[in-house]
Formats: structure tokens, sequence, C-alpha cells
């Protein structure tokens, strides 16, 4: 008797689902796809209006669209949905805008930065907003300059009852900000959690304190001439129950009162960040440690007064710490890095740019499963201290392949001194990260580690491999040469033909020597791909960029040897949205195309200085990237205008276009493009290469 079975194909049309089947699915969504995929069709785009969609969308005014405000005012005074968040950067506001009496009852998050407006419009814009969950006020000097803000009682009283839901207050990088001008403001939201005062000019000093405020050092009238810490301490003391999150970064918060804030009865601190305080000691980390329990956030980046002393009391005592923040701490050394294992529940580490640490931090103290809980002593009678003897117990330091810590999901070890074998027990110690940025680790990063990386952390979200030059196609496509030619070996030998004479010298330069091997090394790989077969286990790809499914973020800035080769072959992600490819030089229109049809999902691309591209590499970048919206063409010699065409025809989301010294694009054409933010200036003998991007300092090359 035969059998027969029949298989049917059900088609469903997913435009036609029901609606709260639509909503579910569009939660597993990002932001752009989500934003992509309301276009499809009415019902479609009324999913996307569901309220926990439009909680995440941000509204941004100003740059890149300065010029076209009063335009996109208008059209929103024609829209029915609601928005409740709004960005403004450097534009001018007026109270009697429409926007406030349309949106200020929705309005849940307010940012204002650099904005041209007065105090009496800023109190005309709070008193539309009477559900306003965060207000950001940076750098405003003219709503602060006059110091007259909330001078009438009534709007006090107003403002009080409409700003109840506040929870969130962050005054940044206002200068002209003041004790009088501060307590005015929090006299107005009396809910607040989160307080940020970065980048303001706080006195700490108590001898200027007493001169503002002799009367046996109590404030009676608030002066209107410094912001003082005495006067900000007095505020947090009778809001300590309620406040939870704490920001004095880049201000000059010593030790002494860092000491006093921690020791505020009621006080329970989960996030504090001091980033650049570099008048931090050990006498304010001491007492913090002691008393912040809490604590779940610290940031202490860039404060060059942090030792290995402090390091070793914040993970001794702080053991609720899930993210911390050391960056450029120049004075943590590798004794002080190994007791972070102490920290069971962290989450996110930031070593970077730690000049004394080199891979015994990770080696033997982050991935070293026989660590034990070094014992050490500390006088505590005396506090300023910063010598204090550790008893190390000299262990084996071998590192455990199988130790894992499945609670790390980001990792920054930028510009650290590292070796392969530091990679290697990243690897194998963090299969969960999320977020990994090894940018000038010069020496650790090769095609073997890079490929470790592919082969374990799966889970990658971000990749920064920054300036790892030693990087090459082989590498990022999993070739696995071993048994065969060395790849690595292209890297310093030139191939060339036998010579009649063994006495013959090449008279080629450095330079001319890496060009060849350039060379040679991508037409071996081009050789090679030809021949891969499946019946040739030799020459099977091991493990390739491709297997990192889930990247969203990829930097390859600076990796040189990076060509076309690998952009064609093993460069396809469904979610990538930022790429760098910055200074990669030996990339073409020919990588471009495959890079435009096989990443469709690309946001913000950097090919800064790849002075290889031409005019066909962007229009294919035009013709694919629907969603592109940032594109950095600065220093791409032979771009014309033909480019600007291209972009202009097709890049309808396009937002910011850098094109500064591209000699061969003219003014004229640069006025035909609408709706952008564009740099345009053009090179001088001083700025031939100027780069407007943080760069770290590089360690030193490994011995």
């Amino acid at each position: 008797m035969e059998t027969m079975s029949n298989q049917s194909t059900i088609n469903i049309d997913i435009s036609r689902l029901p609606l709260d089947v639509i909503i579910h699915i569009m939660s597993y969504l990002s932001i752009s796809d989500r934003m992509a995929a309301r276009l499809v069709n009415r019902t479609w785009h009324d999913a996307s209006l569901a309220t926990e969609f439009i909680d995440q969308e941000l509204m941004i005014f100003g740059p890149p669209r300065i010029d076209h405000l009063y335009d996109v005012l208008n059209i929103l005074e024609n829209s029915s949905r609601p928005f409740y968040n709004f960005i403004f950067k450097e534009v001018e506001l007026k109270s009697t805008m429409s926007l406030w009496r349309q949106y200020g009852s929705f309005i849940k998050s307010l940012h204002l930065f650099c904005c041209d407006l007065s105090e009496k419009t800023l109190i005309g814009i709070l008193k539309h907003c009477n559900n306003l969950r965060t207000l950001h006020i940076s750098s405003s000097r003219e709503c602060f300059m006059s110091g007259r803000f909330l001078d009438d009682d009534s709007d006090i009283k107003e403002l009080l009852e409409k700003l109840k839901f506040l929870h969130e207050l962050s005054l940044t990088y206002n200068r002209y900000l003041t004790d009088a001008l501060f307590n005015q403001f929090i006299s107005i939201c009396p809910n607040v959690n989160t307080l940020s005062l970065k980048g303001c000019e706080i006195s700490f000093h108590c001898g200027l304190f007493k001169k503002f405020y002799p009367n046996n050092n109590v404030i009676t009238y608030a002066s209107e001439s410094v912001l003082t810490f005495f006067n900000i301490l007095q505020y947090i003391t009778t809001s300590a129950k309620q406040l939870k999150h704490l920001d004095f970064s880049h201000t000059l918060i010593d030790g002494t009162s860092l000491a006093t804030l921690s020791k505020l009865e009621d006080l329970r601190l989960e996030t504090l960040k001091l980033q650049r305080c570099n008048q931090l000691t050990i006498v304010g980390i001491r007492t913090l440690t002691y008393h912040q329990i809490n604590l779940k956030l610290l940031d202490i980046s860039f404060c060059t007064r942090i030792t290995d002393v402090s390091l070793v009391l914040i993970c001794k005592h702080l053991k609720q710490l899930e993210s911390l923040n050391i960056r450029r701490c120049r004075a943590v050394t590798d004794n002080g890095i190994q007791h972070i294992q102490l920290l069971k529940n962290l989450r996110e580490l930031d070593i970077s740019e730690c000049e004394q640490l080199t891979s015994k931090c990770i080696t033997d103290g982050l991935c070293n499963e026989s660590f034990n809980n070094l014992q050490f002593t500390d006088n505590e009678m005396d506090i300023e201290a910063e010598n204090i003897d550790f008893n190390k117990q000299e262990a084996d330091c071998s590192t455990n392949n199988d130790i894992r810590n499945d609670r790390m999901w980001k990792l920054s070890v930028n510009a650290l001194n590292l070796d392969e074998s530091c990679i290697t027990s990243i690897v194998k110690c963090f299969p969960n990260l999320r977020y990994l940025d090894v940018g000038y680790c010069f020496i650790a990063i090769t095609d073997i580690t890079i490929q470790n990386i592919f082969e374990k952390l799966i889970f990658l979200r971000t990749l920064k491999v920054i300036h790892c030059d030693r990087i090459t196609d082989a590498g990022l496509m999993g070739i696995d040469t071993s048994d065969n030619v060395d790849i690595q070996s292209l890297q310093v030998n030139v191939i060339e033909k036998p010579s009649e004479s063994l006495l013959r010298i090449s008279l080629r330069s450095r330079a001319e020597e890496e060009i060849v091997c350039d060379a040679n090394r991508t037409s071996y790989i081009k050789n090679l791909l030809k021949n891969i077969s499946t019946s040739s286990p030799l020459t099977m790809p091991a493990f390739s960029l491709t297997r990192l499914k889930g990247l969203r973020e990829l930097d390859f800035s600076g990796c040189t040897r990076i060509t076309d080769v690998s952009l064609k072959h093993h460069f396809a992600f469904i979610e990538l949205r930022i790429l760098s490819l910055r200074k990669c030089c030996q990339i073409t229109h020919v990588g471009l195309e495959y890079v435009a049809k096989n990443n469709p999902a690309i946001e913000e691309l950097d090919l800064t200085l790849c002075y290889n591209i031409s005019d066909l590499g962007v229009s294919y970048l035009a013709m694919y990237l629907h969603r592109l919206k940032r594109l950095h063409l600065q220093g791409c010699t032979q771009l014309t205008n033909q480019s600007l065409e291209y972009i202009r025809d097709n890049c309808k989301s396009l937002q910011y276009l850098d094109i500064r010294h591209c000699k061969k694009i003219t003014t004229f054409e640069i006025r035909s493009l609408p709706f952008l933010h564009i740099e345009c200036t053009q090179p001088t003998e001083n700025n031939l290469l100027l780069d407007n991007v943080h760069v770290p300092i590089p360690p030193p090359m490994y011995k």
C-alpha cells in the first residue's frame, strides 16, 4: 500500500492580522523597525501608536532641522496623535507657540539644550506641562542670567501643582545658577528622586561659604551670586529619603564634601556619577563605601586620584554594584583590578585607558577562578594613607578555561596593553557579553583572537575594534589556513619570485612593502575563495563575522587591512544600525555595493578618509540604504557633485552629511540639499585632517 503525504502551504497576509497580534509582533522590534513597519497600512500604523511604543519615541527639534522649525510645527498642528518626549537643541523658544497648548498636557519629558529662552518663556512653557516626569535644562544662560526666575508667588503656587509628578531634574552646565535660583527651582519640584548638577560651577570651599553666609554658617537668605555645595547639601538633607540618583560630574567636589554627603542620615543612593572630579581622594571614597552600600551604579571615570586603595574599598563594601566605570583612572594597577571579582552582581565594567594595566588584570584577575579574597590591612586611623599594604597570598594564577560569568554583558578594555591570551580569557569567562570594546588593543586583536570572539560571543550587539590593524580579511571571513599558507606571514614577508642572485637587496621602503603585502594577501584570499568546496575541509571557513547575527553597532575604524573581499562575502546583518569603516583605505565602490545591499537597516555610516571611494560607491549607498540618517564622507577626495545628486534624489531620511575636505564638491550643489545639517568646511593647511571625535590615549607597544 502506498502512502502519500500531501504538503500544503498556507500563505498568511501579515497586513491583515488582528490589531492585538500586530502590537505583540511590534513589541519585538526596535524603534527604527517599528517606524518602518507602520507604513504597511492603516492597521499597522494604528498598532504603532500603542502607549508603550509612543513612550519610546523622541521628537527632536534643532540641528539638523533648525531652519525648518516652524514648518515642522505647522505640520504638528494638524496631527491627531500624541507626543510624549521632546528635545530642543539650539533653538529659540517662545511660550506662545501652539505646540505647548496642543501637546503640553501629554509631555512626559522635556529636554532643553543650549536654547534661547528667557525666564518668563520657561515659566510659560512649564505651565502647560502638567504631566511632566523629566526636565533637563542645559547651558541656557539667558534663563538664569537675570536672576529673576519665579519672583512671582502666584507662579510658584501654580507650578508647584503642575510639576508634582516631576521625578528627574537636570540643570547641567548652567554657569549662572546660584543658590537663590537653585532653591527656587526645587521649591516647585517636591518629588524629585534624580538630580543632576553636572558641569555647574559649584563652590565646595568652606571659606567661600563663610564669606557669603557669615551668620554662623546658617542659610537664612540664599545668595544670588554663588552656588555653594552647602546650600545644595541642605536640600539633599531634607529630601534624603526620596533622592536615589545624584550626578556631580565635572565639578570640584572633593573628598571631604563627598564624605559629608555620604554620611547623611536616610540617604540611600542607587546611582552616583562623579566623572572628571579630579579633587576626589581616598577620604570621600572610603566614607562613601561605608555608608552608601546600596549603590548599583558608580561612575568615577577620569578621576586622576583614584588608586588601588579606593578600588579595593569599592569592591569590598559595595556588594550591590551592577555598573562600575573607572575609565582613565591612571593610578589603578593590576592589583586593584583583581578585586573586581568580589562584585558578584556586576553587569557593566569599563576599565579603558588605565595606563598601568597589563594582561595580568584580565588573565590573573577578572578571569581567574583561583582568585581568593585577597587579604589586606587597612589602617582606619590614617585616612590619608595611600600606601596600604596588601597581604597578597601568591596563588596559582593559571587561567581556568571553565570559569564563566553569565551576568557580565558590557565590557570595555579600550587602549589597554593586552596580549592574545587576554582575549581568549574574556571570551571564555564572559559568554553573554552584549557590548565589547577592544579598540586600540594593537597586540591582542589578531585574526586568531577575532575568530575566538566570533566563535564564543554570539550574543554581541556592539563590537568595537578601533585601530586594530592586524585584522585582515582572513580573520573576518573565518578562513583557517593553518595547514596551507599562513595569512599572517603575508603581513610581514613579501612574496617575490626567486631571484637569480642570493645577494639581491630590495630597495623598497617599509611603506612600499606593506602595500605589496596587502596586495599579495588579498590576491591569495580571492584565489582561496574560488577553491573552497564542501569536500575540502582544510579550506572550509572556521568562525566568521556572520556568526554575530544580532549585531547592531560595528566599528572597524582604522583597520586598514580590511578590503572589499570581506565586505563582499561575509558582511550581512539584518539589524545593523551603525557602521564605521573610518580610515579603511582599501575599500572601494565594489565593497560598498554589497554593504548597501546586504545591510538595509544601516542608519549611520562613517567612511571618513576612505579616499578610494568614488561617486559610484555613493550611488549604491543612496539607492539601497533607505534608512540612512547620518553619513560621514570627510576626506573622500574622489567624490564630486554627482554624489550630492544621488543623495538628493534618493536619501529622503538623511539628516546629517559630513563632506569636509571633499575638494571636488562645490558649494553651489550643497545648497540644493534641503533639511540637512551639512559640514562642508573647506580644507586648509591647519585643519586638513581635522577630526571631531574623542580619540583615547593608546597604550605603549607591548614588549
